[in-house]
C-alpha cells in the first residue's frame, strides 16, 4: 500500500517536471467490445457486463486475476453466477420480494455496497492521512514510554510434584504428594543439588530435562501461586512448598530483572506499528464526526427545533 502510494506520487512529480512532448495526432478510438447476451432469462438478457460485474463484486482485483488464469475457473463462476439469476428469478416469481422483512433485508444490502462505495472512492485520500513519517514514530515513542519497556522478567528452577493424573498413573492424594516433597527436601539438605533433583523428581515436562529451569520468564505466564513465590522468595534459596491447581512446586530464584525502557531503535518497528494504528483511529475518527455533520445524525431522539423568535413590534405602532 505504501510503496504504492509514493510510487504514484513520485511519477506524478516527475511528469510535472518533465516537459510536455511535441503534439501528436489523435489516436485511433478503441474498438467498443461487445456486450455479448450470454443467456436470456425470460426477456430479459443477460450480459457479459452484468456477469463481469458480478466477479468484480465476488472476488478481490488480485484474487480474480489468479482465478482466471485456472483452467475452468471462469466456466465454473459463470454457472454459479447464471444459476444464481436463475435462483433469484424463481424467488422473486414466487412473491419471496413481497415478504414484510424483505424490504429492510434490501436497505442493508444496500448500505453495504454503499459503504464499499464510499470507501473506494475515498480509500486512498484516507490512507495519505494514515501514513506516519519518521518524526511521528519517534514522537510516538517519546509520548508513550511506558508502551516500550523490556518487562519484569525472572528466571527460577521448580519441580513440581504434580496432583493430576500422569499418563496411565493415577492422580496422587494430596498425603502422597506431601510426602513426595519431603522426600525432596530431605535429599536438598543431604547435598543433592536442585538441577539433578528437579530431572529425577519433577513432574513438568517443560522444564524437567533441564533441571527445573525456566528463564527469562516474564510474570504471568504461571499461575498466581508460583509468580507469588517467586516474587517473595530470596534468590538463590529453595522455599516452602507452593500449592497450585497442579500440585506442589518447590522453587529456587535464580535472579529477577527489573523492567527497563528499551532504546528507539530496538523498539522502532513496534512503534511504526503503533502509531500508524493511532494514527489510522484519528483519521478514521475525523472521518466519522465529519460524516455525522454532513447528514444530521443524532443518538435517540432528535432535539427539537427551536422556535423562530417573535418579531418585534416596530416603534409607533398600536
Amino acid at each position: 500500500m505504501l510503496r504504492t502510494l509514493v510510487c504514484t506520487t513520485f511519477s506524478l512529480v516527475l511528469a510535472a517536471q518533465t516537459p510536455a512532448p511535441a503534439p501528436q495526432a489523435p489516436a485511433a478510438p478503441a474498438p467498443v467490445k461487445e456486450d455479448k447476451v450470454l443467456a436470456t432469462l425470460g426477456t430479459t438478457a443477460i450480459r457479459e457486463s452484468d456477469f463481469d460485474l458480478f466477479l468484480a463484486v465476488s472476488l478481490p482485483e488480485q484474487q480474480r486475476a489468479q482465478v482466471m488464469m485456472m483452467p475452468g475457473a471462469r466456466e465454473q463462476y459463470l454457472k454459479r453466477f447464471l444459476d444464481y439469476r436463475i435462483l433469484a428469478a424463481k424467488a422473486r416469481k414466487e412473491g419471496i420480494a413481497k415478504a414484510p422483512d424483505f424490504a429492510k433485508k434490501m436497505q442493508l444490502m444496500e448500505m453495504q455496497v454503499l459503504i464499499q462505495s464510499l470507501f473506494d472512492r475515498d480509500g486512498n485520500g484516507l490512507k495519505a492521512k494514515s501514513t506516519v513519517k519518521d518524526e511521528d514514530v519517534k514522537a510516538y515513542f517519546d509520548k508513550h514510554p511506558d508502551k516500550f519497556m523490556t518487562p519484569e522478567n525472572f528466571s527460577a528452577r521448580h519441580i513440581l510434584v504434580s496432583t493430576r493424573a500422569q499418563g496411565t498413573e493415577k492422580a496422587r492424594t494430596d498425603e502422597e504428594a506431601k510426602a513426595r516433597i519431603k522426600e525432596i527436601q530431605e535429599a536438598l539438605k543431604a547435598g543433592k543439588s536442585f538441577e539433578e533433583l528437579a530431572k529425577t523428581y519433577s513432574d513438568d515436562p517443560g522444564s524437567k530435562d533441564r533441571g527445573g529451569l525456566y528463564d527469562n520468564m516474564p510474570f504471568g505466564r504461571f499461575v498466581p501461586e508460583f509468580d507469588k513465590a517467586v516474587r517473595d522468595q530470596k534468590a538463590g534459596e529453595v522455599g516452602e512448598p507452593v500449592k497450585s491447581m497442579h500440585g506442589y512446586h518447590l522453587i529456587k530464584v535464580e535472579k529477577i530483572t527489573p523492567a527497563v525502557p528499551q532504546t528507539f531503535e530496538a523498539a522502532k518497528e513496534s512503534a511504526k506499528q503503533m502509531a500508524a494504528t493511532d494514527n489510522q483511529e484519528k483519521v478514521m475518527n475525523e472521518y466519522m464526526d465529519a460524516a455525522r455533520k454532513e447528514v444530521g445524525f443524532h443518538e435517540g431522539a432528535a432535539p427539537a427545533a427551536k422556535a423562530a423568535p417573535a418579531p418585534k413590534a416596530k416603534k409607533g405602532a398600536k
